[in-house]
């Protein structure tokens, strides 16, 4: 049950984590190799035991799927009018007698990119995905633009309106999304919806600043909150002008943000 549910929750690009009992002794509700999933909400699949173990078990797994570190912790209960005493232990079981040891691995999703409209810079910018091994996928509502033949690497190609993404396509909390659309208007549909999706990182738009400023007003009049994931325009500045160096731009901003680089030189001065 707890595997279906990790396969599922993966699939859905919901971050979990698996706890595993990893050493017990004395009386205990479960033993080592139990496993119990949890996913960044607190829904949980399996058991470690139940009680306040399995409470407690869900709350560091939440941490550590949030931190995206491994953590081992060790539990001691009470037994029959004695106390079970560890070092490193700092919660109780209850009262059944008894210490067990959980290790809990948190299970990433992989961060992705979603080009919003598949024209010549969109086609440039998943070909250098690919090139780097970066999964991506695509959104046009035209057929022919978003098309396996023309992004055949992609991990899903939709084709829908601008108007439903919510509807078509699940975005999560590594979805880096990228808006280059045919049409301005199609373009701030999807920026104000993105703008909605709390748990995205980065919204980057192409376009000039007068182009963003129009956009942005129209969104803000609408009671729409505009923050700082909004990278527009969009890119480093490389001195891009073909799609093929304003794909590479974006691209570079997009890693930088979700690597936590630094923009710098990494050149020293041997002179």
């Amino acid at each position: 049950m707890w595997l279906t549910r990790i396969s599922e929750w993966h699939a859905a690009g919901v971050p979990c984590a698996l706890v595993t009992i990893i050493e017990s002794s004395g009386s205990t509700p479960r033993k080592v190799g139990s496993k119990m999933a949890v996913n960044n909400t607190g829904e949980i699949a399996g058991s470690v035991g139940g009680g306040g173990v399995e409470f407690s078990c869900i709350g560091i797994a939440q941490d550590a799927i949030k931190k995206e570190i491994c953590i081992t912790k060790r539990f001691v209960s009470k037994g029959d009018g004695d106390e079970w005493k560890a070092d490193d232990a700092d919660t109780s079981l209850g009262v059944c007698g008894g210490s067990l040891t959980v290790f809990i691995e948190p299970i990433l999703v992989e961060p992705e990119i979603v080009i919003f409209g598949g024209g010549h810079v969109g086609l440039h910018l998943g070909k250098l995905c690919e090139v780097l091994a970066i999964p991506y996928r695509v959104y046009d509502d035209r057929p022919e633009f978003a098309d396996t033949g023309r992004f055949p690497e992609a991990k899903e190609v939709v084709s829908a309106p601008f108007t439903a993404i919510e509807q078509n396509i699940n975005l999560y909390g590594r979805s880096y999304c990228v808006i280059m659309t045919y049409g301005h208007e199609h373009d701030e549909e999807v920026l104000e919806q993105l703008l909605k999706n709390k748990t995205l990182p980065y919204i980057g738009m192409i376009g000039s600043v007068s182009k963003a400023s129009v956009l942005i007003e129209n969104i803000k009049s609408r009671g729409g909150v505009i923050d700082d994931r909004l990278y527009c325009p969009i890119g480093i500045k490389i001195g891009k002008n073909l799609p093929q160096e304003i794909a590479l731009s974006i691209l570079a901003e997009v890693v930088l943000v979700m690597r936590n680089g630094k923009l710098e030189h990494m050149k020293r001065n041997w002179s």
